[in-house]
Formats: C-alpha cells, sequence, structure tokens
C-alpha cells in the first residue's frame, strides 16, 4: 500500500512543486495514508489532477506527461520515483479512464472479462499456481538474460578495444579501418593462440609500419668490348689484357741506342715526336732553330727509333687505352646508398657498402700502377720489363656479388611488398587476438550457457517435461478462456445500469467484428461493446446518464480478470459529478460494494453530502481506526495558484451538514489582504445564502427571487442584499477576465453583509447556528 506522497513535480498548474507537509497551515504533521482514504476540496482544487498520478505511479510515467517527477513511499518505506513501476495494480476512475474506456459520445465501450462464480476450482488453481510459476520464470528470464546481455557487452568491449590496438598498429591514419566486427569475424579463424615473441613481433612492426620503395637498377658483372671486339665479362677482360701485357712487357726492339736519349726519358720522347713532325711535314730545317738539319742526325735517330719500335709503342698505346676504358667502367660501378634499400637491410648492406668500396679503391688503384708499367716500358723498348703487380678480381668480385645480393633482396621485398605485408598484418591481429583467446573463449562458453538456459526457461525442458514461459501462457490463457465470459460482464453492467437509474432502456450490447486468424480463416473477435438506448444506439445522453454509465461501468470493471482487488489500489475522482441528489445513495452504494475488498482505496470529491456517506462508512470499520481523511487546499506562488494536501479540519469531519460548517468558515473568516485566502470565499458564500434561502423562502422560484421576496417582507437594507446577490453569483463563477484585485475588500465586506442579514431575517436560526459552531 502507499504510505505518502514525498513529492510531486510537473502535474499540472496546481501540483507543480509538491512535497509532503510543506503547506501546513496547522502544527499537526499530514497523517500517513491508511486502507481508506478521503479527499475533500473544492471544484477545482486539483483532485483531479492528482488522481492522475495514481495512474502514473502504477507504470512509471504518463504517457502525456514525461516531465512529471514524483517520490512515493509504500508501507514498508520504499521509495518509489517517476520512471520505476510501483508493486500493486492500482486502477483510477477519472475523466483519463473514461476517455481511454468509454466513447461515450459514440456509443462504445472496450470489452471487459470476468471470472465466472461456478468454475472448476481446479482450473483456476491450475490457472494461480501456472501464474505464479511464469512470475518465477519471468524473473529467472530477466536474471538470465540480464547475465548474458553483460557477457555480449563485455565480450563486445573486449573486441573493441583489441580493435583498437590492432588499428593503431596496423594503420593509424584517420578515419577508422579496423573496428569491433572485423576483430570478431578474424577472431572466428583462429584455431589456436599465435603470439609472437619479441624478435618476432618488433620485425612484424617494422614490415606493417614500412610503406613500398622503389625497385633498385639491378647489379650485375659489368661487359668489356676492347677495341670493338668481342664483350666480355669484366673479370674475363682482365684476365685477357693481363695476358696481353705480359706478353707485351717481355717484347724488346734492337735499335742503335743513343746514350743520352736512353737516359733520359723526357728527351727521347721529346726527341720522338719531333722525328714525326719533320717526317710529316718533310722538314730539311729544324722546326725548333730553323736551321739545316745535318744528314747523319737524322739517319741515326731513324736507327734509334725504328719500325719495330713504332710498333711496339702503338701496341703500348692500344693497351693504355684498354686500361683507361678499365679504369673508368670499374670506376663507374656504383653501389647505391642504403637509404634506398629497406630499414632492416640497411645496417648489414652498410657494412658491405663499406667492403665494395675498399675493394674498388684498391682496384683502382692497381689498374693505375699497371698503367704506370706500361708508360715506362714505352721507353724501355729494347728491354724486357716484368709487371710486378697483380690485378686480383676475387675480393672485388665477392664483394660486388654481396652488394648484388642485398639489392636483390631489396627488388624482391618490393615485388612482393603488399603480399608480405598482408602476411605480417595478419600475424600482428592474430598475435593480438591471441591474448584475449582464453578470455573470449570462456565469454562464449559462457554466453552459450545463458541463451541454452534462456530457450530452456522459454521453450521448457523435453528431459524432465517442466514447461516454459510460452507453454504456461498458452495453458493460463486456454484455462482462462474456459473460466471467463464477456458476456457474463456485460450482463452485470446492464443489471447495474438498470439499478443505478431506476429504469433499464439504456443497456450494453457486445460488439463482434470479423476478422482472419493467423492462417487466413475467417473468425470472429469481441470489440466491446455498444451502448444502445431502447435498441438503437444511444445518442444525446444527459450528463448524469454519461456519469452513471461511466461509474456503473468502471464499479464491474474492479472484477475483471486482469485486476486483483484484494490485492490492489482503487482510486476515485467524484463519482457523483453531474449527478443529481437522488442519485447519491445510488452511487455511494455501488461504490461501497464495488471496492469493499480492496487493500487500499482513494476517494476524491467535492460534495458534502457524499462526504458524509463515505465518513459514516468508513468509521464503523474498525472504530474509523483505518481511515484518515484529508483536504486539497490552495495558496498563491508569486501569482501562482498551488495546491496541496492537508488534513481535513475537524469540523468538516464531525458536522452533520454542509451547511454548519461553511457558516464556521464565514464567521471565522478574518481577511489577511491576499487573493489566495478570498478566492474561495464567494463559492462558499454562495452554498450558505442559497441553503438559508431554501429553508426561509421554500418556493421553486431562483435565488434572485427569493432576495426580492425577503426584500418586499423585511425591512433589510436593499443595498447590501444587492451587494450579496451580485458578490456570491458573479464571484462563484468562472468570468475568463482574471482576478480582480477588488476582490479582497469586496470578500471581508459581501460577508459582513450575508451574516448580519441572516441574523436580521431570521435571529433564532442564527442563534442555534453560532451555538452549533462553538
Amino acid at each position: 500500500m502507499i504510505s505518502k506522497i514525498n513529492k510531486i513535480k510537473n502535474l499540472g498548474l496546481l501540483l507543480n512543486s509538491y512535497s509532503w507537509n510543506s503547506h501546513l497551515t496547522a502544527p499537526s504533521q499530514l497523517d500517513n495514508f491508511k486502507r481508506y482514504n478521503l479527499f475533500y476540496g473544492w471544484n477545482g482544487s486539483g483532485k483531479t489532477t492528482l488522481s492522475r498520478l495514481f495512474s502514473a505511479i502504477e507504470v512509471g510515467e504518463l504517457n502525456d506527461n514525461l516531465d512529471l517527477e514524483y517520490e512515493v513511499e509504500d508501507m514498508n518505506g520504499h521509495v518509489y520515483k517517476n520512471g520505476e513501476k510501483f508493486n500493486q495494480n492500482i486502477r483510477v476512475f477519472n475523466h483519463d479512464y473514461i476517455e481511454n474506456n468509454l466513447e461515450i459520445k459514440h456509443g462504445k465501450a472496450k470489452a471487459i472479462t470476468l471470472v465466472l462464480g461456478d468454475v472448476n476450482r481446479a482450473i483456476v488453481k491450475q490457472i494461480e499456481d501456472d501464474e505464479t510459476s511464469l512470475k518465477e520464470k519471468k524473473d529467472n528470464h530477466k536474471k538470465v538474460k540480464e547475465s548474458l546481455d553483460h557477457k555480449i557487452k563485455t565480450k563486445g568491449y573486449t573486441f573493441t578495444a583489441i580493435a583498437k590496438t590492432i588499428y593503431v598498429l596496423i594503420t593509424g591514419g584517420a578515419v577508422r579501418t579496423y573496428r569491433k566486427d572485423h576483430a570478431e569475424n578474424d577472431f572466428t579463424n583462429l584455431t589456436r593462440k599465435e603470439l609472437l615473441d619479441k624478435a618476432e613481433f618488433d620485425n612484424i612492426i617494422l614490415i606493417v609500419k614500412q610503406n613500398s620503395k622503389p625497385i633498385i637498377e639491378k647489379i650485375e658483372e659489368i661487359e668489356i668490348n676492347f677495341d670493338g671486339k668481342e664483350s666480355k665479362k669484366l673479370s674475363l677482360a682482365i684476365q685477357s689484357l693481363i695476358s696481353s701485357m705480359n706478353t707485351l712487357l717481355a717484347q724488346t726492339v734492337e735499335s742503335q741506342i743513343i746514350d743520352r736519349l736512353k737516359d733520359h726519358d723526357d728527351i727521347s720522347s721529346w726527341v720522338e715526336m719531333g722525328i714525326n713532325i719533320h717526317e710529316k711535314y718533310k722538314s730539311t730545317n729544324c722546326e725548333f732553330c730553323r736551321q739545316s738539319l745535318p744528314e747523319n742526325l737524322l739517319f741515326g735517330l731513324s736507327k734509334h727509333f725504328n719500325e719495330a719500335d713504332k710498333k711496339l709503342k702503338r701496341d703500348i698505346d692500344n693497351l693504355m687505352s684498354n686500361l683507361d676504358y678499365l679504369y673508368k667502367s670499374v670506376d663507374n660501378i656504383k653501389a647505391p646508398d642504403k637509404a634506398r634499400l629497406y630499414d632492416e637491410l640497411q645496417d648489414e648492406y652498410g657494412k658491405s657498402y663499406t667492403i665494395f668500396n675498399t675493394e674498388k679503391s684498391g682496384l683502382l688503384k692497381v689498374i693505375e700502377e699497371v698503367k704506370r708499367t706500361l708508360e715506362n716500358k714505352r721507353f724501355k723498348t729494347t728491354e724486357s720489363v716484368i709487371l710486378d703487380t697483380t690485378i686480383d678480381m676475387q675480393s672485388f668480385m665477392e664483394s660486388l656479388n654481396v652488394i648484388a645480393s642485398y639489392v636483390n633482396q631489396h627488388n624482391k621485398k618490393t615485388s612482393d611488398f603488399d603480399s608480405e605485408k598482408k602476411v605480417a598484418i595478419s600475424k600482428l591481429k592474430n598475435h593480438f587476438l591471441s591474448t584475449i583467446f582464453d578470455e573470449v573463449k570462456l565469454l562464449n562458453k559462457e554466453i552459450q550457457d545463458c541463451e541454452d538456459k534462456i530457450k530452456i526457461i522459454v521453450n521448457g525442458d523435453e528431459t524432465s517435461g517442466g514447461l516454459g514461459i510460452n507453454a504456461l501462457n498458452k495453458r493460463i490463457a486456454d484455462n482462462q478462456a474456459k473460466i471467463s465470459s464477456t458476456h457474463k460482464a456485460c450482463k452485470d453492467i446492464n443489471t447495474g445500469l438498470a439499478i443505478f437509474l431506476g429504469r433499464d432502456e439504456l443497456f450494453f450490447e457486445p460488439h463482434r467484428i470479423k476478422a482472419q486468424d493467423e492462417h487466413g480463416n475467417p473468425q470472429e473477435l469481441d470489440d466491446g461493446y455498444v451502448i444502445k438506448r431502447n435498441g438503437k444506439p444511444a445518442i444525446n445522453l444527459s450528463e448524469g446518464e454519461k456519469t452513471a454509465i461511466a461509474f456503473v461501468y468502471f464499479t464491474i470493471h474492479l472484477k475483471d480478470q486482469n485486476f486483483d482487488l484484494s490485492k490492489g489500489i482503487v482510486v476515485i475522482d467524484d463519482p457523483v459529478s453531474s449527478l443529481d441528489s437522488n442519485s447519491l445513495f445510488q452511487a455511494f452504494a455501488f461504490l461501497k460494494n464495488a471496492v469493499k475488498n480492496a487493500e487500499q482505496i482513494f476517494i476524491f470529491t467535492h460534495n458534502f453530502d457524499f462526504l458524509r456517506l463515505l465518513l459514516n462508512w468508513v468509521k464503523n470499520d474498525d472504530h474509523g481506526k483505518k481511515a484518515r481523511y484529508y483536504m486539497l487546499k490552495n495558496y498563491y506562488n508569486i501569482n501562482q495558484r498551488q495546491a496541496y494536501i492537508d488534513n481535513m479540519d475537524i469540523e468538516l469531519s464531525t458536522y452533520e451538514s454542509e451547511y454548519h460548517y461553511l457558516f464556521k468558515i464565514l464567521k471565522e473568516f478574518k481577511s489577511n489582504g491576499t487573493i489566495a485566502q478570498a478566492y474561495p470565499i464567494p463559492n462558499i458564500a454562495r452554498k450558505v445564502l442559497e441553503t438559508f434561502l431554501m429553508f426561509r423562502v421554500p418556493n421553486n422560484k431562483s435565488s434572485f427571487q427569493k432576495i426580492q421576496t425577503i426584500r418586499e417582507t423585511t425591512n433589510y437594507d436593499e443595498n447590501k442584499l444587492t451587494a450579496i446577490y451580485k458578490f456570491t453569483n458573479d464571484q462563484s463563477h468562472i468570468t475568463g477576465s482574471g482576478f480582480n484585485p477588488a476582490l479582497v475588500q469586496e470578500t471581508q465586506k459581501s460577508v459582513e453583509y450575508l451574516l448580519e442579514m441572516i441574523e436580521a431575517v431570521f435571529p433564532e436560526h442564527y442563534k442555534i447556528l453560532l451555538e452549533s459552531i462553538n
């Protein structure tokens, strides 16, 4: 049961900021709710607004007011907030209920399914047992489902985290290209853990992080072509060249030795060049000094530089040209800079690069030494010269081959770069997925276990024969169909309506519609009721008839199979609105019989006579110890009218008539200058005036005509009578013009006039009223 309402916020204009005990006018604290809870309040005080709160409490929200906030406390001290379903069913009779269940304007109503009284007890017991079992299974289903969802989320978080790690390492780009679903898909292909050791991991990271580099021109042993002859590999060309050098160095020519030329190579070279010049130009004079050349001089020189000598020197010149060509060819062999190679090759390649350049420099130096030997031979054509320097190609060729091997590795990697990178990325993924291998396998097992449990809970266990949720729902529905009757509810509504109205011209009739089942077969379905008058759809219902129909329908609805009255809470808002006084007792009788077995009851009314019936009823139950009485009052907060709950005035719960209570309010009224205090007084004054006129001028004329009678039969001031009528008539009805600031002063003056008039017109009656309130 509900113990109290701790807080209400944003529930209409009157209850947008309410808290328990926050606006008490008396020093006592509000009594907590009991089984019976009666609320009294003027029209417009907020009763219907408060009744809507109970509709929200049952489900946790109001569909048309999602900003609503509240806190209610049950008898065990548990606090329920908006968004949290209350642990008991609540049924509320108010304007919303009528709108949601009855289309009185169109003469329609929703169906009510009752449990018949003569049903098989075994079936009822089976339904109760099945509902208990169903609740347990649903609770267990919820618990297992929550566990399943948690494990699925945990697994998802695990894959999300590892996918982010993999993504950062394999790309790290601005756009995320490897996500949770990719990781999950790759994990399905992982049959075992494939963890990498540190060296493998570092190498894989290096490959993955690298970008492809261009192909480097291939390094091969060059071919040499001397004097337009057949090309030969460098090593073979050098061997051939060395053989030719050795042969040439061993050759000698005979000549007349001129000692000075023999001893001075530079002079010999100069003289030889001069002979060639003189022969070319057929000079008989010295081209240097222009003197005539002696015949014996030229003859002697020609003996020294004979034809064999010239041929040998030409051969030497040719060989030296080949050596120059060889030198340039070797010098042009360039090893690529290590920066052009992939990172993992650079360190070792750098060492080989140094060795190669050393070997190359050594080879070039040897070629230069051989060339100098040949140059010396040119001046020693008459002597055999031995080549002391040997050109060793082996070390150079080995270093060249090592350079070529690294270049080949580099080029192969570039050619295979995409496939190699894919392999590396695959290994990297598998490595990181292997780090969560055991965790995911365990989660998969736990998820499968949860799914198996849910299947058993929903579908049952064939092995043990236990029914699941689906089977229990079906058996409950089948059994309810055996013991339920929509037509019985219709009969009960019509019986109640005839008793309430005292006539049977209005009645409910079941309405069925044609439809198709899941297999397309035609069928008829219940579609609620049609309200008829004398066999025809009811139209132009009076307000009293509408209220009667709605309230009788509600009392029967409390017996609906979806609501257990003995464990439920019933809330009724002004069931006698628009009913005449003759219908109060019928409404009370229906209400009392309908809710007498409810666990907790809340009733709101503005009708004092109806309140007296309710008070007399609940006070007879354990001397009223199970009942509490409240009022809904209003106050003004920054020009905004607000409602709050207060304990009912003791006089209101004690006096036998509303007239005595209202007279007491007027008699004790002293204006404090606020509109809030004056606001309800015109309505109270109108009720007191109409009651007084009813027995003082007992005819069927209007209040205005009765006041005219008093004016004609007494000497009371005509102006004051006019002020009294204007105040009670104009100020007690909605004008649409807003609050009149003159209300405060007018209220104090008019109340004094009214009490003065009662005392003047009927002093004995006035004296009795004073005694009753004192």
